[in-house]
């Protein structure tokens, strides 16, 4: 379960979205930013990836003018995944499961087509109304001139990172985050532009004996009864009241072999209001998506982010944390109202 785990994460490294960059404070960070290649860049860099919840693993990638793109991650020194993308489409090879895993991305050919300069501006976009984003010093890695970018919350004093950025071409070099408790760094430890590749690097090699699976088979979830995820769980859980009518529900896989659960409810006609998210979790509640706000949720601290971007609210009882997703037309009020009444 953990190696699919990790699997979707390194498909998720290359598929990003968000947009133009409205404003980043220093004079000479922003003439770098006007100064920078406009043309893609080829590069090839290897990066090392820590944290306190994970093993550390290595990203080594390849990224060409016309977006082509090779991705390889290595558990210690085994290959574990590369993930392949050309105008012939996306792919990812797992060596452990030795599947080949196809999907449709055209997130992922948006993002591969923009130049460094464009992703990092917008990677900055997406957190510009939740962090406070300051110039922190100049200074070089890899023999790189770069800036170090220091962010910090607007709603938090324990979440902040620092990010690294190359002055020529804006590719992101490193990152430091920390959460509470929480942390995780990522650091290239070679950087070469314009690397000699030959075309087949960016093909899938015709001789692995690997099993073709689609990724959109791999994560479908299947529908089951109430009674089913109840029973599949070895915890007991929330459910709403009588009002709401049980839609669906489905399990995933978590660490340790654990499974999580999502259950959706409709009302009397079967139009979905909600749907919620339970697992198991021992270590406190955090904050992911960085523009969370504090909440008391049935007299617990949780978690909540209402805006046009995402509507959730977040909190753990029992042992076990409790994510509510709902949909239109339900209001704030309505949806406390709902968690509240809960049984």
């Amino acid at each position: 379960m953990k190696k699919k785990i990790i699997l979707f994460v390194v498909i998720a490294l290359i598929m990003l979205s968000g947009c133009q960059m409205r404003g980043l404070s220093g004079t000479e960070v922003m003439a770098s930013m006007i100064e920078a290649d406009p043309s893609a860049t080829a590069y090839y860099m290897e990066t090392v990836y820590e944290g306190n919840e994970s093993d550390p693993f290595t990203m080594k990638e390849w990224r060409m003018p016309d977006g082509r793109y090779r991705m390889e991650m290595y558990e210690g020194e085994e290959l574990a995944y590369v993930s392949l993308y050309s105008d012939e489409g996306s792919v990812t090879l797992d060596y452990q499961e030795e599947q080949i895993l196809t999907y449709d991305s055209p997130e992922a050919a948006t993002y591969l087509a923009q130049t460094p300069r464009e992703s990092t501006m917008q990677m900055l976009e997406a957190m510009h109304d939740h962090y406070e984003i300051e110039v922190k010093e100049e200074t070089s890695l890899l023999d790189r001139d770069v800036f170090v970018l220091e962010l910090k919350s607007k709603q938090s004093n324990n979440d902040e990172m620092e990010i690294w950025v190359d002055k020529e071409n804006w590719v992101l070099l490193k990152m430091d985050l920390a959460f509470d408790e929480e942390w995780m760094t990522s650091e290239a430890v070679m950087f070469e532009l314009n690397p000699q590749v030959e075309d087949s690097y960016f093909m899938v090699d015709e001789s692995l004996d690997f099993e073709k699976v689609s990724l959109e088979e791999l994560s479908a979830l299947e529908s089951i009864e109430l009674s089913e995820a109840q029973e599949m769980a070895n915890y007991s859980f929330l459910t709403p009241t009588d009002e709401y009518h049980f839609y669906e529900a489905s399990t995933y896989p978590r660490q340790e072999d654990e499974i999580g659960i999502n259950l959706t409810y409709s009302d009397e006609s079967g139009q979905i209001l909600f749907t919620y998210e339970v697992f198991k979790r021992s270590d406190p509640l955090v904050a992911v998506f960085g523009n969370e706000e504090e909440v008391e949720i049935r007299s617990e601290e949780g978690l909540i982010i209402w805006d046009e971007s995402l509507n959730m609210i977040s909190w753990q009882e029992d042992g076990i944390q409790y994510s509510f997703y709902p949909e239109a037309p339900l209001s704030k009020d309505e949806t406390i109202e709902i968690i509240e009444e809960m049984r």
